[in-house]
């Protein structure tokens, strides 16, 4: 696969691994109908604590943590037993980025109701998301036996962890497994399609894209999926009309954005490719990929200073991005600025050596501006 013209400044090109993942929530208007309708219960009798239970999970599946906060607490303080309460109070708090208060909630939840499955996948979600991916293991593992009506959800969870651990057979298994479990959802056929994808199994991850679509055409993450795997085919055209799929199903979709934009860059359709990089920037302010592929659609149109200004702001978000150092003084030499140019790529030589185009772009580059 080819990568930028002049530096890598599309390395979304150069890579096959790029996640296709959807976060399912519920219908806002189921989320709606039970807020009006437990606010009604409350109304009438302030002391139902299952009500405000209810309610608050209601608002935290439409993403209004400090909403929910308060009803599962308020459902804690009519009942200090209630296990539920618990488990709904943790995930507010987690969605606060309060992770002691979120764990000691998902204990106590589980303590008082060790039957209740939620709190066990919550747990581990938790050691999941700060990486502590042995315990997620075997937290997902222990809801998978204890509770069937979280085995789906705990089997995706668990895939995830073992993707990321690389250990993408067991991966591609849980996966598997979990379409057994839910036959209808699409969510593991985008998955193991990534996997399969990163394997070098194209068609297999394609058969799997397919598969998303057909059983959910309605939504966005299939046809991000079959985008990626035309991506990596090459596919200019398949690439951009999965995404145009994307874009109008889920109009608010940063990287769909991002992608379109390199590709159609790629395809020779600047204006188009700017208007995509500028939504995504949009849609995700500190995207640092977007500013990295919008300044090198900008360079490679000869407009520098723009180029310049988004590297600049790529390094403010992150001053060790060591392919946007690379870039940037790839684009001094451009400028004939010399000085700037050498001080870049000493600058990507005295970090780690995580990046190795980077570090031979930079070792290349001085031997020019010496």
């Amino acid at each position: 696969m080819i990568c930028g013209s002049i530096g890598r400044a599309f390395g979304l090109l150069c890579s096959v691994i790029i996640a296709a993942t959807v976060v399912a929530h519920a219908d806002d208007a189921s989320n709606d109908h039970v807020i009006a309708e437990k606010t009604e219960i409350i109304a009438a009798d302030p002391t139902n604590a299952a009500a405000y239970e209810l309610r608050g999970e209601a608002y935290y599946m439409k993403r209004d943590k400090d909403r929910a906060f308060e009803d599962c607490s308020a459902a804690i303080r009519i009942d200090p037993n209630f296990g539920r309460a618990y488990h709904c109070r943790g995930r507010a708090y987690s969605a606060k980025g309060d992770r002691d208060h979120a764990m000691a909630d998902y204990n106590e939840a589980i303590r008082l109701d060790p039957d209740y499955g939620a709190p066990y996948t919550s747990r581990a979600e938790e050691y999941f998301n700060h990486r502590d991916f042995d315990l997620a293991i075997a937290g997902f593992t222990e809801a998978i036996e204890r509770s069937p009506k979280q085995a789906y959800r705990a089997l995706m969870m668990r895939g995830q962890v073992y993707a990321v651990k690389g250990d993408a057979d067991r991966a591609a298994a849980d996966y598997t497994e979990a379409m057994q479990r839910n036959p209808a959802a699409a969510w593991p056929y985008e998955l193991r399609s990534n996997i399969r994808l990163n394997k070098g199994e194209v068609d297999a991850a394609l058969d799997d894209c397919d598969s998303a679509v057909r059983l959910e055409p309605g939504s966005a993450g299939g046809h991000y999926c079959r985008a990626i795997v035309f991506l990596n085919k090459d596919d200019i055209d398949g690439t951009i009309r999965e995404l145009d799929d994307v874009t109008r199903i889920t109009p608010a979709f940063p990287k769909a954005y991002r992608i379109r934009g390199v590709v159609l860059h790629r395809k020779g359709d600047d204006k188009r490719a700017l208007a995509d990089l500028d939504e995504a920037i949009r849609l995700q302010p500190g995207n640092l990929d977007a500013y990295k592929d919008r300044a090198g659609v900008f360079r490679d149109m000869g407009q520098h200073d723009r180029a310049l200004a988004d590297y600049n702001e790529a390094l403010r978000l992150d001053p060790k991005s060591q392919d946007a150092l690379a870039n940037r003084g790839l684009l001094y030499m451009l400028m004939s600025d010399a000085k700037h140019a050498r001080a870049d790529f000493n600058s990507v030589l005295a970090l780690p050596p995580t990046d190795k185009w980077a570090v031979d772009t930079a070792r290349e580059g001085l031997g020019f501006v010496k």
